[in-house]
């Protein structure tokens, strides 16, 4: 049987962020929120774990001796609340132990951005669109604030080679392309529409900026999904030499405001001078001549094949706004790219 596993863990839902009881037994996984002294169970659909404490760490918040069985209600609203208000129960030897045998993997402002998103409606994601495009300061924050916290990132491994696992057959015209996978094989091979209209060159395909083989993410949970999905397409400029995060929507997959906050969220865990040296080092061919100290990213928004999307305007006012200002340190340009057949359309 497999081993269970209790405690208290802060997780992402719908309605907000919060802190409950959890246990998993194998693939069940049960969360348990109290509230005005009762219990009440979360449907785990649609969550995602930011923050797990196990039962013996939690125990150190409570008074030597209290029962700590799941319908306690008393035992674990205080646990919860002390929690909630920010009361750590790891001391911190134990913490600094920890950071300095394993590689830290911070979670930003952005990455919790865009995996709030993935719970929103579409209707939600214009409304967000069009109060960023009225309101850009508050974006360029989020960006500030990710890449202050990305800077303590130090990682010098590599992140594999994609190219060749699970691409389907080449494809030779842009009008049949109606999968990521199926788009970065048709820019990865030469002479393509794509590389002759944009000038852009394949470097890899599914790169996760912050892809760490051996490491625990910020909030103390092992970085063992670090390395899942990642950049659709990482790319060279051709004006600039700089690396280019490629954020690629194949006719009804998200939509444009989608992919801005997928590709800040990737750029800004690029921007960093330790990791412009990671790719350096990884991608020599590419990238060898990227300064450390002055280089800078790009993001690149792929609407192949596009369909109507409400959040297009916005995005196209707010990316030049972006643009012009300048606000986001260590990112060069946003350009959102749409196919006319074989041919490509530039807005920046």
């Amino acid at each position: 049987m497999a081993e269970k596993k209790t405690g208290a863990a802060k997780v992402i839902t719908s309605t907000g962020t919060v802190w409950c009881h959890f246990s998993q037994q194998g693939a069940v996984i049960k969360l348990r929120r109290y509230s005005e002294g009762e219990i009440q169970q979360l449907n785990v659909d649609g969550v995602e774990i930011e923050e797990f404490v196990p039962k013996a760490v939690c125990r150190k918040l409570i008074p030597h001796g209290e029962k700590m069985t799941f319908d306690n209600v008393e035992v674990w609203k205080t646990i919860l609340q002390k929690l909630e208000a920010g009361v750590s129960p790891l001391d911190n030897e134990s913490a600094s132990a920890k950071q300095d045998k394993h590689v830290i993997v911070p979670i930003t402002y952005l990455r919790q951005f865009y995996e709030t998103l993935k719970l929103l409606e579409t209707s939600t994601w214009v409304d967000l669109a069009q109060s960023y495009m009225t309101h850009p300061e508050a974006l360029e924050r989020l960006w500030r604030l990710s890449q202050e916290a990305f800077l303590v990132y130090r990682n010098e491994d590599g992140w594999g080679n994609r190219t060749t696992r699970g691409l389907p057959a080449g494809l030779n015209s842009l009008a049949s392309i109606s999968s990521t996978n199926q788009f970065s094989e048709f820019i990865r091979q030469d002479g393509n529409s794509f590389n002759t209209y944009t000038g852009y060159s394949f470097v890899e395909r599914e790169i996760n900026p912050r892809r760490t083989t051996s490491g625990f993410y910020s909030n103390k949970q092992p970085a063992t999904s670090s390395g899942a999905g990642g950049i659709d397409v990482l790319l060279r400029s051709p004006q600039t030499g700089f690396p280019t995060v490629g954020e690629v929507k194949v006719r009804k997959d998200k939509n444009a405001f989608f992919a801005l906050i997928q590709g800040m969220t990737y750029a800004v865990e690029l921007s960093t001078p330790s990791q412009r040296a990671r790719l350096k080092r990884h991608f020599a061919d590419q990238f060898g001549e990227l300064s450390v100290d002055d280089g800078k990213v790009e993001i690149a928004l792929l609407m192949v094949n596009p369909v109507r999307d409400e959040t297009r305007e916005p995005v196209l006012k707010l990316i030049s706004t972006l643009n012009r200002r300048k606000k986001c340190e260590g990112l060069d340009k946003i350009v959102l790219w749409e196919n006319d057949g074989d041919k490509w359309n530039c807005y920046s």
